[in-house]
């Protein structure tokens, strides 16, 4: 097998240190039995908790004692399949791209890898010869993943590649995320307030009309200019005079009010809906004395003043303020566009009506893209990009108003829809970019060990993949094991009993309003038992989250109300714009000049947006000509040709 040349001697050396930084190994030698696969991982699930070999997981006892029909594709039985033995590596935390680097070059790798921590393509594997190419495989035992990536046409495109006769070839398995993976953040406002401090709008839109049901929207908009006009077609007089609300014994499942928002839903729809929240927000700041504290604020934009990935600036025409893609493949630079420009006219308006944190630009946010974490606890701020456990009540004991600690109730809304800023072409354009977790949930490569097995056990391990397409293999995978599966084997660890789960991790049903199939877990899916008990660490199969509008199916994890209303909210739209995803699809010559570029183009955004945001936009044009003589059409190009090479 052809080997990787080491880049230095003391890569040497630390090979032999590299090679024992293994936790949980099991039985990982490549030839320790034709029927064993050994995979490397990046991490066991058991941390000492659970399980310390990920050949422990029930999923993996319950696969090591399967058998796998060949020929009919699927789980067969002791008489018409092969069986399979699976074996783990796993590097000790911190060590784990030292430990890929050595394995991958020494040529003493797994069977299967994950490639999380590659620095090459596959397609550079391949031809180095420490990955196989296994279109041969994938076309004869893979109809589901095929089918998968068919329904998939970008995840297919990323995960696919071309030889240099133009044909299709696998070089790479991924585990594939449906429409949308369930997010663990998103924006967040202060509902109480609005309870408390907002005042119901004179008219609402009305979306049994005629006129909104076929446009999506009044004739006019938003409700100052309708009136104004005169034409109110679209609208409706409000019936809600006053906001009230109520909860129970658990906020978080029995809170509810009857707030009305401008556009006439029960949550922030539009920039309109966002600045009728901060008009009310502004008004509690004072009332608690939170003025002149710059911890307290309606709502904060991003250092420096906008979100690369887009968020916010994304409602105003689409895309990010750099590099983004429209729906016909064709890559643009946002940061010049009017749809930026109608962007930083609203959040200036924000400033100039003492909306917006004054110290946006000296807030750099942190890896969870949290702008001001002791704000938003102390409860001084409206509006913010939160997670999961902002939500609720959660905040109330650590608020700083006494009020606050009693009523104090976070919910989820999305990014809005523009219905005020900038021209016709900006306004009611659905977000189409913003950081959301990528479709592509992990990546395996199969090595050249794995060519050392017998045509029986390599046709097995494939049919086994193809299994974790299917919804059987979904389930397993995303959820874990039924009970008539758990029944069906002898678990050494029983973790489903010791942990007292019942029925499985899931039952199947109905939903009673949708008629779909009901899938309940049976465990607490905020804890980490979740993750010992899925085999997700495998990084293969369809990965069954539950968000998505077209999905047959309705996904019970016996959440609180706030939380299943945050997986609504925060995947109302899906990111089709982003390129985070691209590159690492870059030639070297491709990286090198996106290198170069991107960093003076995003240090020179850096530098102006601030001042465009605080002291308004008559500098436009001098920045659009400043950011023009950093050639950023360059980067362009290079998006452009790997799009292009993809779809």
């Amino acid at each position: 097998m052809k080997m990787k040349k080491l880049i230095s001697a003391g890569l040497i050396g630390a090979m032999a240190l590299s090679t024992l930084a293994f936790t949980g190994c099991g039985d990982n030698s490549a030839d320790s039995g034709d029927n064993t696969v050994s995979w490397w991982i990046v991490m066991t699930d058991g941390n000492g908790v659970y399980y310390d070999n990920y050949e422990d997981n029930p999923g993996v006892q319950w696969l090591n004692q399967q058998y796998w029909d060949t020929e009919n594709g699927g789980l067969g039985t002791e008489e018409n399949g092969t069986p399979l033995k699976f074996t783990f590596q796993a590097p000790i935390a911190g060590s784990e791209q030292d430990n890929f680097n050595t394995m991958m070059s020494t040529g003493e790798y797994t069977d299967v890898v994950d490639l999380s921590y590659s620095a090459d393509t596959a397609a550079t594997l391949v031809e180095e010869g420490q990955l196989l190419d296994i279109t041969e495989y994938v076309e004869k035992y893979m109809p589901n993943y095929v089918a998968y990536l068919d329904k998939n046409p970008e995840q297919k495109a990323l995960l696919t590649h071309e030889d240099e006769n133009g044909d299709l070839r696998y070089y790479e398995i991924g585990c594939i995320v449906e429409e949308n993976s369930v997010p663990w953040g998103g924006y967040a406002y202060r509902r109480d307030w609005i309870v408390e401090y907002a005042q119901p709008t004179s008219h609402v839109w009305d979306w049994d009309s005629d006129y909104v049901k076929e446009n999506g929207h009044p004739a006019v908009t938003p409700l100052e200019d309708a009136i104004a006009s005169g034409n109110m077609e679209g609208w409706k007089e409000n019936t809600v005079t006053e906001f009230t609300s109520s909860e129970g014994e658990n906020p978080d499942d029995d809170y509810t009010d009857n707030v009305i928002f401008p556009s006439g839903k029960d949550y922030p729809y539009t920039v309109s809906d966002w600045e009728w929240m901060m008009d009310a927000f502004k008004k509690a700041i004072d009332d608690k004395g939170f003025s002149g504290n710059t911890d307290a604020y309606c709502t904060s934009v991003y250092y420096p003043g906008f979100f690369s990935m887009g968020d916010v600036v994304s409602s105003f025409g689409g895309g990010t303020g750099m590099w983004s893609k429209d729906a016909d493949q064709n890559v643009y630079f946002g940061a010049t566009t009017d749809g930026f420009k109608a962007y930083l006219e609203c959040v200036n308006n924000w400033y100039n009506n003492g909306w917006l944190d004054t110290r946006f630009e000296t807030r750099a946010s942190d890896m969870f893209f949290s702008i001001n974490q002791t704000g938003v606890a102390q409860g001084q701020v409206g509006l913010f990009y939160g997670t999961a456990g902002n939500l609720g009540d959660v905040i109330r004991v650590t608020c700083a108003d006494p009020e606050d600690q009693q009523k104090a109730f976070v919910m989820p809304c999305p990014v809005p829809i523009n219905d005020k800023y900038g021209s016709e072409e900006q306004k009611f354009v659905e977000p189409d970019a913003f950081y959301q977790a990528s479709r592509i949930n992990g990546r395996v490569g199969i090595t050249a060990a794995l060519d050392e097995k017998s045509e029986e056990t390599k046709a097995a391990f494939f049919t086994f993949l193809d299994w974790m397409y299917t919804r059987e293999g979904a389930l397993t995978r995303s959820i874990g094991l039924s009970q008539e599966q758990i029944d069906s084997v002898e678990l050494e660890n029983n973790l489903y009993e010791e942990y007292g789960v019942e029925g499985g991790a899931y039952t199947v049903g109905t939903d009673e309003e949708t008629g779909k199939t009901l899938y309940k877990i049976n465990y607490d899916t905020s804890g980490d038992l979740g993750g010992a008990l899925r085999f997700m660490r495998m990084t293969v199969g369809a990965d069954l989250t539950g968000a998505g509008a077209n999905i047959d199916y309705v996904l019970d994890k016996g959440q609180p109300m706030v939380q299943d209303l945050a997986n609504e909210m925060w995947t109302m739209y899906t990111n089709t714009a982003g390129l985070s995803d691209y590159n690492n699809q870059f030639t070297t010559e491709e990286n090198e000049t996106y290198s170069e570029i991107m960093q003076s183009v995003y240090d020179y955004i850096s530098q102006n947006t601030p001042n465009l945001i605080k002291n308004g936009l008559d500098g436009w044009d001098a920045y659009v000509e400043g950011l023009n003589a950093l050639h950023p059409e360059e980067v362009t190009e290079v998006y452009q040709n790997v799009v292009d090479r993809l779809f």
